[in-house]
């Protein structure tokens, strides 16, 4: 800031105004009339019934070769109700809301699951209209295919135009950023690193500077659209008065927390009972889409591992018992999501013994570990028995490795942030395991770099990375140097 007076971040105007300068007015004034949220959600409500007629219509010309008339009437009505039911649910599920923020991922998302839903619920319709036998699987599947299709590629291909215009210019949405040095320079570069969104700061004002100068003034000639205020913890004071000045306008105002840093894991804006607040170690795992899918496949995955390799099971399990006095299988306490203590199941691998000086992990040429038991430890065929695990509910098939109880309570002390590996469930292999960090942790280093990968992993679960994990995990993370 020089001067202590806010930054202006207008261009000056010219004198004249060249053909090029012509061109994006006018292309502004296109984007304006054509890419306006109101304009936008019309004509996207209006494509969206078509495509579902056309679809239906497409679908009976390439499968049945004539009109839809001529093969009976529940085709010719699912073509009309298709875009009713998709009139219904479209909007509720977020078909509709503003692009501008959005990734391509975000836009698509909705439109899917609304697809899908409208499928469901026209099968649904259909069976109680006792037609489904009348009903061609395959004109339904391709009907959904082609609205599936076109609804998504028309959206990307709208957006992509759409952030195209935006970095040469036009439908910029303009902004006074107002925070503190730092928050300020922040902003500025996320706004500067990503141009299509279409926000332009013309103007910064820093808290310091609200004692001596009206927002009101600032914002004075420079046609703001948004205004937002960035606050850290030590700023919240400096809001109250702001947002009591801009109550005498009708600009848009917009809190941005900057909560990024404080965060363990990520930040997740909840609801408590009326009340905003943020969960400041949230998952990606967390919510009910996300748990229920994990779970579905891991209880399935695990059932079908249990079935198939179940002689593997009874060989393993006949030469333990042959080759060494003792159990089977070796249980050992081991904490679970939110710290809840189960019992980890394993092939024993090792001689029966008691530990006097704590619990010692297993390393190289360990005298403990019984000939079979290094062949079982190194190709991680000891581990199979936690599909069980799986099955009840304590473990997940991908997730942070759970360690024992001693080693969580020696490096919590250690290691920033260990314990956050607690927050879902722990896995039978991870990313971690298949970035090379299974088996012993011999220095501190490798546990640090350990919890990483699991926080990582935390972070950015996806059901295709879970599978990615799985499939690592079975053509090379199964043998390891660093398992004894």
């Amino acid at each position: 800031m020089d001067g202590g007076m806010p930054v202006d971040w207008e261009v000056p105007e010219s004198g004249t105004i060249s053909r090029g300068e012509h061109l994006k007015t006018l292309l502004a004034g296109i984007a304006r009339a054509m890419m306006g949220h109101w304009a936008r959600e019309q004509v996207l409500r209006l494509f969206d019934a078509a495509v579902w007629i056309v679809g239906a219509y497409v679908a009976g010309s390439v499968w049945f070769g004539v009109s839809l008339e001529a093969k009976g009437w529940i085709h010719l009505m699912l073509a009309y109700v298709f875009p009713l039911v998709a009139f219904m649910l479209y909007t509720p599920m977020g078909c509709y809301r503003s692009w501008r923020s959005l990734d391509y991922f975000s836009v698509a998302k909705p439109v899917v699951l609304s697809i899908i839903l409208v499928g469901i619920t026209a099968l649904t319709f259909t069976f109680l209209m006792h037609e489904i036998s009348a009903l061609s699987r395959v004109w339904f599947l391709l009907t959904l295919s082609f609205v599936l299709g076109t609804s998504v590629s028309v959206r990307i291909a709208a957006v992509a135009i759409m952030r195209w215009l935006r970095r040469n210019g036009s439908d910029l949405r303009r902004i006074l950023l107002v925070g503190d040095a730092q928050s300020l320079d922040g902003m500025r570069r996320s706004v500067a690193d990503n141009p299509g969104f279409g926000y332009s700061i013309v103007s910064t004002l820093d808290y310091v500077e609200t004692a001596s100068v009206s927002i009101l003034d600032i914002m004075a000639g420079k046609n703001i659209d948004e205004v937002w205020m960035t606050s850290s913890p030590v700023t919240m004071d400096c809001m109250s008065p702001l947002i009591a000045e801009l109550s005498r306008t009708p600009v848009s105002v917009r809190w941005i927390p900057d909560i990024k840093w404080h965060a363990l894991l990520s930040a997740r804006e909840e609801n408590l009972m009326g009340h905003p607040s943020f969960l400041l170690n949230a998952t990606a795992i967390d919510g009910s889409q996300g748990r229920l899918l994990k779970a579905v496949f891991d209880r399935f995955f695990a059932l079908l591992v249990l079935v198939v390799l179940s002689p593997l099971f009874l060989c393993i399990a006949v030469l333990v018992k042959l080759t060494s006095p003792g159990p089977v299988i070796f249980r050992q306490a081991r904490q679970g999501i939110s710290g809840r203590s189960f019992h980890c199941l394993k092939f024993r691998t090792m001689v029966t013994h008691s530990e006097e000086n704590g619990l010692t992990q297993a390393t190289v040429n360990d005298r403990r570990v019984t000939p079979l038991g290094a062949f079982l430890r190194r190709t991680s065929l000891d581990e199979l028995p936690q599909f069980i695990n799986v099955l009840l509910g304590d473990m997940s098939v991908v997730g942070p490795r759970p360690h024992a109880i001693q080693h969580n309570e020696f490096y919590t002390k250690q290691v920033y942030g260990y314990m956050q590996r607690h927050r879902t469930k722990p896995g039978i292999t991870g990313w971690a395991q298949i970035n090379g960090y299974r088996g012993e942790t011999d220095t501190l280093q490798k546990m640090i770099k350990r919890v990483e990968y699991d926080i990582y992993y935390m972070k950015n679960w996806s059901f295709l990375l879970d599978l990615k994990i799985i499939f690592a995990t079975a053509f090379s993370g199964w043998m390891g140097r660093n398992a004894y």
